[in-house]
């Protein structure tokens, strides 16, 4: 029996991730401000057309159903059983009934010709580490992906739990092909928690048999760098435009001010750099068709005509217009649901009135015509490119020619 057949009857066996019944934890939901914010281009529509590749017993898929209730959803897993159990939970839920779940498997080379459309979004959430042929599934994404669409992904990174327990349940001689149920199983499984839970790693040996048959056992589970992933992606012609973890890891170098350090690089390019020095043990990740722009960092005229998007990812709370605006610090506060960040910068007035007025998609040199204050350059380009990288402000290219 090849590799996808295994993993196949792994999840015919157990259906991902409830095997069909309630559960008391509440599901993974994506965050789709934060794909606005960072996967996609100016001008991009809100996703109308979404697939689920990888839907599992369906429960993303009515999640999507009830953020987007007017899109038309798709959702495919290869196994039979939990599609059938992802349909029973669809005829229980009166407004649910536009998902079109499919039994396809999002390797097969013939999958865009099976779908017959494209989409806005493609999300497939916990199920590329288990697919023998990840190159083929990032190919049949790119065909199935509209010009302006963006892709999710997420996957196992480097440091994810299962790489310890793989390496260590062999030596406590614990095979590794198949889950079986036992007390010496369950005995090496408590240890290996015992050991590396204070190493930041969550708790594994109470998760239950659906995550440990797929993760810890079975015969293939990817765990590689947000540069191996992205280099798959790149090879079928999907590039890279964010991570999950980048605003963290970003806000904890500018808060030691050392942003500059990072600058020109693009926002995928500062993922890639903060990644290799703090690996992270699950990504999510955006992808498009079309490569990510940016901002002329050093070029002071042409910077000045990119024009500044407000985020949807933050609540911004400015402090009243002034009646005059002077050379001062005005406290901003700037929440981040998405992210669970929130905190307050003293900010100079004319970057407060930066945030007050770039609403409108306005330029960055139409808004500082009319500020009385003459800002240096290389403070502009300091405070532009942290609030651009930490997702507050996304800048865009002019309307015409750059």
């Amino acid at each position: 029996m090849n590799i996808a057949a295994q993993v196949r009857e792994i999840y015919e066996q157990r259906p991902y991730p409830f095997g069909g019944r309630r559960s008391r934890r509440q599901p993974w939901i994506l965050n789709l401000d934060w794909v606005d914010a960072f996967g996609r281009d100016a001008g991009a529509v809100k996703p109308a057309r979404v697939l689920v590749a990888g839907c599992g017993d369906g429960t993303e898929a009515l999640q999507f159903q009830r953020l987007l209730p007017e899109a038309m959803i798709v959702a495919v897993d290869f196994s039979a059983r939990s599609i059938a159990l992802a349909r029973r939970r669809q005829r229980s839920e009166r407004d649910m009934q536009r998902i079109r779940f499919l039994v396809a498997d999002i390797a097969d080379p013939s999958l865009a010709r099976t779908l017959g459309e494209t989409f806005n979004l493609i999300a497939c959430h916990g199920v590329l580490s288990y697919v023998a042929s990840p190159v083929q599934v990032f190919r049949n994404f790119a065909r199935c992906l509209e010009g302006r669409g963006v892709l999710y992904l997420g996957v196992n990174g480097s440091r994810h739990v299962s790489t310890v327990f793989r390496r260590a349940l062999p030596a406590l001689g614990i095979g590794l092909d198949r889950f079986v149920a036992s007390k010496r199983v369950s005995d090496a499984l408590r240890l290996c928690d015992a050991v590396i839970s204070r190493d930041g790693f969550p708790r594994v040996s109470g998760l239950g048999p659906t995550f440990l048959a797929g993760d810890v056992f079975g015969p293939l589970n990817r765990c590689l760098s947000l540069t191996e992933w992205t280099l798959f992606a790149r090879r079928a012609g999907l590039h890279f435009r964010g991570s999950g973890s980048s605003v963290r890891l970003f806000r904890q170098a500018a808060e030691s001010g050392l942003q500059g350090v990072l600058m020109p690089r693009s926002r995928g390019e500062v993922c890639d750099l903060l990644e290799r020095l703090s690996p992270s043990q699950f990504h999510r990740l955006l992808f498009s068709r079309a490569p990510e722009e940016n901002p002329p960092w050093e070029n002071r005229r042409s910077l000045l005509r990119w024009r500044i998007e407000l985020s949807r990812l933050n609540s911004i709370m400015l402090p009243r217009p002034p009646k005059r605006i002077r050379d001062r610090l005005r406290p901003v506060t700037i929440v981040s649901s998405a992210a669970s960040l929130s905190s307050e910068w003293q900010m100079p007035e004319w970057e407060v009135e930066l945030l007050r007025r770039g609403h409108s998609m306005r330029s960055v040199g139409s808004i500082l015509d009319a500020i009385p204050l003459l800002v240096p350059f290389a403070v502009l380009r300091s405070q532009l490119y942290l609030l651009h990288q930490m997702g507050v402000i996304t800048l865009r290219p002019p309307a015409g020619p750059a």
